[in-house]
């Protein structure tokens, strides 16, 4: 089986106190791929991949790599 899941968040600006406005936080997207295959109906293994983007810079961006191996009983 596969999934694939997309996320973004964004936000407004807020007022400051002193008149002015400023960004409540930095806006980011991520998209996840995953696969897994279900061995037997009581174990599977799920390997997943996800990329973050952050508007902070290039060097804010995140790669992760996961894998999970589950037992069912």
């Amino acid at each position: 089986f596969g999934a694939l899941r997309w996320n973004q968040q964004l936000f407004g600006d807020v007022p400051d106190g002193a008149g002015s406005d400023v960004h409540w936080a930095q806006d980011l997207g991520r998209i996840d791929a995953a696969l897994g295959y279900r061995f037997t109906p009581h174990t599977q293994l799920k390997i997943q991949y996800s990329f973050q983007h952050e508007t902070t810079g290039h060097e804010d961006d995140n790669h992760l790599v996961a894998a999970q191996f589950t037992i069912r009983f």
